[in-house]
């Protein structure tokens, strides 16, 4: 399973985005291993340009297996990011949520240094995408 973050959503929905990334994204998207979450999808659904965008991006991450936001992962995230902290290596608490998610059930795409550094610290499996 791939959870995509939102920095590789926008990267993807942009009409002139990566090719490379289109190309990622449309054939795990085929092969039916894309997973997503309620933080990523606020952050894609936020910046809808109007209504019908909204509710044509609202049904296409819904319609994907959602990974819930339960209390394991706050709890998680929320010492990742103490721990973190203590160490100088702070990252958005955002993002923190989003790796927390995928920790143990998908590999987190992302084009975001935040999820290397949480990366360094626990064991997340990421992939950072190039454009």
């Amino acid at each position: 399973m791939f959870l995509i973050d939102s920095s590789v959503w926008i990267e993807y929905l942009k009409p002139k985005g990566s090719a490379k990334i289109k190309e990622k994204i449309r054939e795990l998207l085929s092969l039916g291993v894309v997973v997503s979450c309620g933080i990523v999808a606020v952050e894609i659904l936020r910046g809808a340009r109007n209504k019908r965008d909204f509710d044509e991006l609202y049904d296409s991450f819904y319609s994907l297996p959602q990974i819930p936001i339960d209390k394991e992962v706050i709890v998680r995230a929320s010492r990742w990011g103490f721990e973190m902290d203590r160490k100088g290596k702070v990252v958005s608490t955002t993002d923190l949520i989003i790796a927390s998610v995928a920790y143990k059930k998908a590999r987190l795409l992302h084009i975001d240094n935040d999820f290397k550094m949480i990366a360094e610290f626990f064991n997340l499996e990421e992939e950072i995408l190039t454009r």
